[in-house]
């Protein structure tokens, strides 16, 4: 029968404590990574809608208007831009500005919910 000293007990009860510390860090790390990604997932969520779609409210993604096989990227700034250049009117072009405005908004806020400042240690 062996006999642990109470010196190599102490030692692993630090160890010990290390350890759950450490994973318990490590799990609110996670947290943390976890919160800022909805965070900037929800940034690009657009409660109007994308123009002429509001069904679609995600900025950053969601089918093309003028190609429903694929999907786009900033699709409300893009289809914009293309029914703008084909008509030519002003109204359209407002329409761009509109869209470039709501997407830079998005970024910002996204960027913004990427920042360390959000969820500080």
């Amino acid at each position: 029968r062996q006999v642990v000293s109470t010196q190599s007990t102490g030692e692993y009860e630090d160890s010990r404590s290390k350890l759950l510390e450490d994973k318990s860090r490590k799990q609110m790390d996670m947290r943390r990574f976890n919160d800022q990604m909805l965070q900037m997932e929800r940034s690009f969520i657009y409660p109007p809608g994308l123009p002429n779609r509001p069904a679609n409210r995600n900025i950053l993604i969601a089918p093309s208007i003028l190609n429903s096989y694929s999907g786009s990227v900033f699709p409300g700034l893009f289809d914009s831009i293309a029914i703008a250049q084909e008509s030519g009117l002003e109204k359209d072009w407002n329409q761009v500005k509109k869209q470039l405005t709501i997407a830079a908004w998005v970024t910002k806020a996204a960027a913004r919910a990427l920042s360390p400042d959000v969820f500080p240690n």
